[in-house]
C-alpha cells in the first residue's frame, strides 16, 4: 500500500512538472538567452502589467459584489437553465465575446443607438475593457463559488431561518462572512483568468483612452503585439507577466490560508 502510495505521488509530481514545464521554460529564456532589458522591465511592458492588474481586480471585485448571491443560490436551489446560462460566455470562443459587445454598442440596432445617444462607448474604453474581463471571469468566480457553498453544512442557515431571518438576510448576515477566504481564494482564480484574457479584449478594447493607463494596452494584448513584431521581445515580456501573476497568486494564497484559518478557529 505504502509502496502504491508512493507511485502515485511520484507520478502526481511529474504531471505537475510537465503542466509548469512551458512556464518554467519561458522565464528561463526571457531573462536568460532571450534577454530585452527594456522588453522585460520597459516603461510601457510594465504600464500594461498594471493596466491588467487593475482592470482584473476592479474586474473581480465588480463580480464579488454583484455575484456572490447568484453563486449561493445556485448552491441552494438547483436550476439547469440558469447554471447552463452562467457556463454560456466560458464555452464560447471569447472573441465573440468582443463581438458581441461591440454590436450591442454599435449604431446599426436600437440599444447601439440608445447608448451612443448618451455618451456610453465601449470601443477602445475602459468599460468596454472592465465588461469583457467580467464577462469572461465571472463563470470560473461564480462556479468556484458555488462548489463552496454547496460544501458547507446548512444547520448555520436553518437555525437562522427557524428564527425568522429570510434567506436573503441569511446569506448577506451569515453566510458571506464566514465565506471571506473562499471569495479571496475564487476571487484569485477569477482574476488570474481575467489577466490571462486576450480573444474578448484584442476587439472590444486593444488599448484604452484617457486616464492614466492613456493608449495603453492590457499585458496579453501587448505582449502579442511584441511576438508580431520581435519574438525576443515577446519572450522577455512574457516572463516579466508570469513573474508578476507569480508573486500576486502567492500573496493572495496566504491570505486566503490565515484568513480561512482564523474564521474556522472562530466559529469552532
Amino acid at each position: 500500500m505504502v509502496a502504491h502510495s508512493r507511485a502515485f505521488k511520484i507520478i502526481s509530481f511529474f504531471l505537475t512538472i510537465l503542466i509548469v514545464f512551458p512556464i518554467m521554460f519561458l522565464l528561463y529564456y526571457g531573462y536568460g538567452p532571450f534577454y530585452v532589458r527594456s522588453a522585460a522591465f520597459g516603461k510601457t511592458v510594465l504600464s500594461s502589467v498594471e493596466l491588467s492588474f487593475f482592470a482584473s481586480a476592479l474586474a473581480v471585485i465588480i463580480e464579488i459584489v454583484a455575484f456572490t448571491p447568484l453563486a449561493y443560490y445556485l448552491a441552494r436551489h438547483k436550476s439547469v437553465v440558469m447554471e447552463s446560462l452562467v457556463d454560456v460566455p466560458a464555452s464560447i470562443p471569447h472573441p465573440v465575446v468582443g463581438i458581441a459587445l461591440l454590436f450591442i454598442d454599435s449604431p446599426l440596432n436600437p440599444v447601439g443607438k440608445f447608448l451612443n445617444k448618451i455618451g456610453i462607448n465601449f470601443y477602445y474604453t475602459y468599460l468596454g475593457l472592465f465588461l469583457a474581463l467580467i464577462i469572461v471571469s465571472t463563470p470560473v468566480y461564480v462556479r468556484a463559488m458555488q462548489s463552496y457553498f454547496e460544501s458547507l453544512p446548512t444547520y448555520y442557515e436553518e437555525f437562522a431561518e427557524s428564527l425568522g431571518m429570510s434567506e436573503l438576510k441569511v446569506f448577506y448576515r451569515i453566510m458571506f462572512p464566514m465565506s471571506v477566504g473562499a471569495i479571496i481564494s475564487s476571487g484569485l482564480t477569477a482574476m488570474a483568468r481575467a489577466i490571462s484574457e486576450f480573444g474578448s479584449v484584442v476587439i472590444v478594447a486593444p488599448f484604452v483612452t484617457g486616464w492614466i493607463f492613456n493608449g495603453d494596452c492590457v499585458a496579453s494584448v501587448f505582449i502579442y503585439n511584441e511576438f508580431e513584431s520581435y519574438f525576443n521581445a515577446s519572450v522577455s515580456s512574457a516572463a516579466t507577466l508570469i513573474v508578476f501573476s507569480l508573486i500576486l497568486i502567492l500573496a493572495a494564497r496566504l491570505v486566503s490560508y490565515f484568513v480561512i484559518k482564523r474564521r474556522y478557529t472562530y466559529y469552532l
